[in-house]
């Protein structure tokens, strides 16, 4: 089979579905239409979150946000805002926003297992906006910040910490080695749309731009995408 021709989803849906039965009531029990006080205590507590968003056409894309904990503000218990930074300015979520306002949100706290999850639907909201006065923000904030994304919640529960114990995430020995010893070199420089056989690494160590066989997403010949209505 070729690695392209893979069963739909609904298929293998349907054959786990019958292997291992539906999901347990307590677990299914979890989700949430609401923030409830101990997913609102949660993304207080939060100084990181990945958004998920979507085209039109399903091509996705995640994107970490950061900032003091509790940066994102909970309004109310179906509504969160979440103040945008100028970012790489390639506006790769705002222009999924523009075609499709679902997002996904997963919600870290350093050192804990469980993650939130939040998922609904995003707004954009600029500072023109006569909303942009009651947001929460502090006056440097309101000054300083262009946009944001209001959340309207459908769904929200904790996840538990598995995957998080399986990876070793917070191993407090693995992060001071990465910290003493990155096993990584600083990252190298990107040159998107430059054309290179698939598969063809990188030699370790080296300098050279990374090389894409296609363009990046949100990004042709090099320079970010036209997108009507939105700044370069």
């Amino acid at each position: 089979m070729s690695p392209y021709e893979i069963p739909a989803a609904d298929s293998v849906r349907g054959e786990l579905t019958e292997r291992w039965g539906s999901p347990l009531a307590r677990v299914q029990a979890k989700l949430s239409p609401v923030l409830h006080p101990w997913l609102c205590r949660f993304l207080s507590l939060s100084p990181y979150v990945v958004m998920a968003s979507a085209d039109g056409q399903g091509r996705c894309d995640a994107s970490p946000r950061g900032g003091t904990p509790g940066f994102v503000r909970v309004l109310d218990e179906r509504t969160l805002f979440i103040p945008e930074e100028s970012g790489n300015r390639l506006l790769q979520t705002l222009h999924n926003l523009q075609e499709n306002p679902g997002v996904g949100l997963l919600f870290l706290i350093p050192g804990m297992r469980e993650t939130a999850r939040v998922n609904g639907r995003a707004e954009p909201v600029s500072r023109n906006d006569p909303r942009w006065r009651d947001l929460p923000l502090d006056d440097e904030e309101r000054e300083r910040l262009l946009w944001g994304s209001l959340i309207h919640v459908e769904e929200a529960y904790y996840h538990c910490g598995r995957a998080s114990r399986f990876s070793d995430l917070w191993d407090v020995a693995r992060i001071n080695r990465n910290q003493a010893d990155p096993p990584l070199p600083k990252r190298p420089p990107t040159t998107a749309g430059t054309e290179q056989p698939v598969g063809r690494a990188q030699p370790a160590g080296t300098d050279q731009p990374v090389q894409h066989s296609r363009p990046a997403h949100g990004m042709a010949d090099g320079a970010p995408e036209s997108r009507a209505g939105l700044p370069q």
